[in-house]
């Protein structure tokens, strides 16, 4: 899965994901790996507005490192998210609470 075609997974689900109970704004910034480069998200709920966009960010509440290809084995569900933490496949550092329910709100989409 290129990056293009994961950012479009993405987007699809951020969209898609109801945020409204979230009481506070975060920020988070998601690097994807690939042979070649990296490639950056940032995605941010600010004053109930849902912004997403392609860019590296100055600054993010959590911060979230993974391949491609774990990407593209998270999104089909054939890796499990805990799995790919605890085995290194991703890496998070800042708020991981915050990295965990974003996470939890997309997982039943």
């Amino acid at each position: 899965m290129t990056f293009e075609e994961s950012y479009r997974m993405i987007e699809e689900k951020f969209n898609g994901a109801d945020l409204s109970k979230i009481d506070k704004n975060f920020s988070a910034e998601i690097c994807f790996t690939d042979d070649k480069q990296e490639h950056y998200i940032y995605a941010a709920y600010i004053d109930g507005k849902k912004i997403l966009e392609k860019k590296k960010p100055a600054k993010a509440d959590a911060s979230v490192r993974m391949s491609l290809q774990t990407l593209d084995m998270l999104l089909s569900k054939q890796l499990d998210p805990f799995k790919a933490f605890t085995t290194g496949k991703v890496k998070a550092t800042g708020n991981i609470f915050l990295a965990l329910n974003l996470y939890k709100k997309f997982k039943g989409m």
